[in-house]
């Protein structure tokens, strides 16, 4: 049973790297051709998910084997999870001061240093499971400022945009509970949500809609 659930796993995040990266480049493709912050921001975020994602589903292919393996490749594989942990929580502090950008404009001169100190300093302290933590309270920012921007007056966002950061920050709820209790369920159906909420934001940069206000 666990052997399969990592397989599936595996195959999750492969092509959820592939989206993410298909998500990136699309997404830069419509920046060209209408200029936007926002597309910008989730451009290069999801361009840093992809490689994370795939830096991550190679570790899973080395970890079922680390036990019998040598102290260097145990050494390896936790640089390589740290890697993709902070690759991740990069990728969505990219797409959240993207956010932050089309909400505040030059206000977020002065809020990104204080979001940039905040998950430096979160970070340090049990690395693994705050760097969840961390992702979840960008991903909560970027789901209250999509909604913000969906009800006030700025109404350029697609409800498809939303909707993928939605099922993203449901996923990363799952993962973060999964880690607290060690279940390998949640994790799978987590990793499911993901995917489901980087296939939305593809589709939608695909049909070459306009994200946020120009």
């Amino acid at each position: 049973m666990l052997a399969s659930a990592a397989v599936i796993t595996f195959c999750l995040n492969i092509l959820s790297a592939l989206v993410a990266l298909m998500t990136s480049y699309y997404a830069y493709k419509v920046h060209r051709l209408i200029p936007n912050s926002l597309l910008w921001a989730i451009s290069i975020g999801f361009m840093f998910l992809g490689v994370g994602l795939a830096v991550d589903a190679g570790t899973s292919l080395v970890s079922g084997r680390t036990l019998v393996q040598s102290l260097s490749d145990r050494v390896l594989t936790i640089l390589a999870s740290l890697t993709y942990l902070t690759i991740q929580m990069v990728a969505y502090l990219i797409i959240a001061v993207g956010y932050a950008r089309v909400a505040y404009g030059s206000q977020m001169k002065v809020a990104a240093p204080v979001v940039l100190a905040g998950s430096a300093i979160a970070g340090l302290y049990r690395y693994s499971l705050l760097s969840y933590f961390v992702v979840l309270i960008l991903l909560a920012f970027i789901v209250f400022q999509g909604l913000l921007l969906r009800s006030g007056e700025k109404k350029g966002l697609s409800g498809m945009v939303l909707l993928a950061f939605i099922l993203i920050f449901v996923a990363h709820l799952l993962l973060l509970i999964s880690v607290l209790t060690l279940g390998s369920g949640l994790f799978l159906i987590g990793t499911v949500a993901q995917f489901f909420g980087f296939l939305s934001l593809l589709v939608f940069v695909l049909r070459s809609e306009v994200v946020g206000p120009r």
